[in-house]
């Protein structure tokens, strides 16, 4: 048997340590409070007043006794596959939509009507805004690295369907009362989160962790087309195609080179050269390091708004002038057997060499 006084002692340190970690710190409950508080306030300018927090940790099947039938539940992604879940009541989720739509809160009866993803839309605000406020306010807190890194996700149908997405083996739920606009509405949100071993959850941020369905993703082929020009010809003249014909390009295609991915899909511009002895494209990319937007690039400079969606000038072809009267299509002659085997040496001296000595700016 231990002795009971040594056990007091104990006690009284591990209840002294834990008050002064709590003043030095924000409890999770008191970070959670004020991170959905302040998101409305910058979202809306929308008196969100939590009349209280609580946590406690459950398996699944007291997380699934939690949902009430008829809520709006909401998965939410996390770290390394986590999956977390909130539910918010109607009064609640009303009184948002509201504010999106109206810009008031209003005191009208809610609908009994189907829910919808765009309900589960209109909350992703609040849930985002409010879940990243509550990573800063926790900054230095153990808990961090279990509650950090959940955003909104998708809609869930129901509870039965949440259940069968719920695979940790325990959740820290919070339940927090809330009151909009005055007493305009007042509702419930609940934020299910799992809850993982110290180790388990530092492993779940590393950057070099891989992801859930990498191995998979890594097998799919991607394959990229670098497109100098288009050129229309004529059937009868195709048909006539023999080794050593030549076909004439534009003097400006080297500079209006484009890559394109599967299905047509225009990644990028680039101009077309040689660098030890090699193929070389210069990538013209807008400022903005983003494809789908034009900041200021040569081949639109002047005729695109920046943030507009860059309209890349089309890339130039040729058509060949028909025939009079188009011959028969004439067989390719037979190759010469004396040609078999050799191989053949490209020469890029017609290309211009690429200089890449220079510095990016930040822009």
């Amino acid at each position: 048997m231990g002795d009971p006084a040594s056990g007091d002692v104990l006690g009284q340190k591990a209840s002294a340590s834990r008050r002064a970690f709590e003043a030095r710190a924000m409890s999770p409950a008191k970070a959670l409070r004020r991170a959905l508080a302040r998101t409305a306030d910058v979202l809306w300018d929308l008196p969100l007043v939590t009349q209280g927090v609580s946590q406690e940790i459950l398996d699944q099947d007291g997380c699934l006794e939690l949902l009430v039938p008829g809520t709006l539940l909401i998965l939410l992604d996390g770290p390394g596959g986590g999956i977390g879940l909130v539910s918010v009541d109607r009064q609640l989720m009303t009184g948002l939509i509201e504010v999106q739509t109206i810009s008031q809160v209003t005191r009208v009866p809610i609908e009994d009507r189907s829910l919808t993803p765009t309900d589960a839309a209109m909350m992703a605000p609040l849930i985002d805004g409010g879940l990243a406020r509550f990573e800063g306010n926790l900054e230095g807190h153990p808990l961090l690295a279990e509650l950090r890194g959940y955003r909104f996700g998708a809609m869930v149908e129901d509870g039965r369907t949440a259940g069968l997405l719920l695979d940790a083996p325990s959740y820290r739920a919070f339940r927090v009362g809330i009151d909009l606009a005055n007493g305009a509405r007042q509702g419930e949100l609940q934020i299910i989160l799992p809850e993982k071993a110290p180790a388990d959850a530092e492993a779940a941020h590393a950057p070099d962790t891989p992801g859930r369905h990498e191995d998979r993703l890594l097998l799919v082929p991607a394959q990229i087309e670098a497109v100098l020009c288009r050129i229309r010809l004529p059937i009868s003249r195709i048909s006539g195609f023999a080794p050593g014909d030549l076909l004439e390009l534009p003097a400006d295609c080297l500079a209006g080179m484009e890559l394109m991915a599967g299905g047509g899909h225009r990644m990028a511009r680039g101009r077309l050269g040689q660098v030890d002895g090699m193929r070389a494209i210069r990538l013209t990319w807008p400022r903005s390091g983003r494809a789908a937007t034009v900041a200021d690039t040569p081949a639109a400079a002047g005729d695109t708004e920046p943030g507009q969606k860059a309209d890349w000038p089309a890339m130039p072809q040729i058509e060949a002038p028909e025939p009079a009267e188009a011959p028969e299509p004439a067989m390719a002659p037979e190759p010469d057997d004396s040609s078999q085997g050799t191989e053949i040496v490209e020469d890029f001296s017609d290309l211009p060499e690429m200089d890449f000595d220079f510095d990016f700016e930040d822009s």
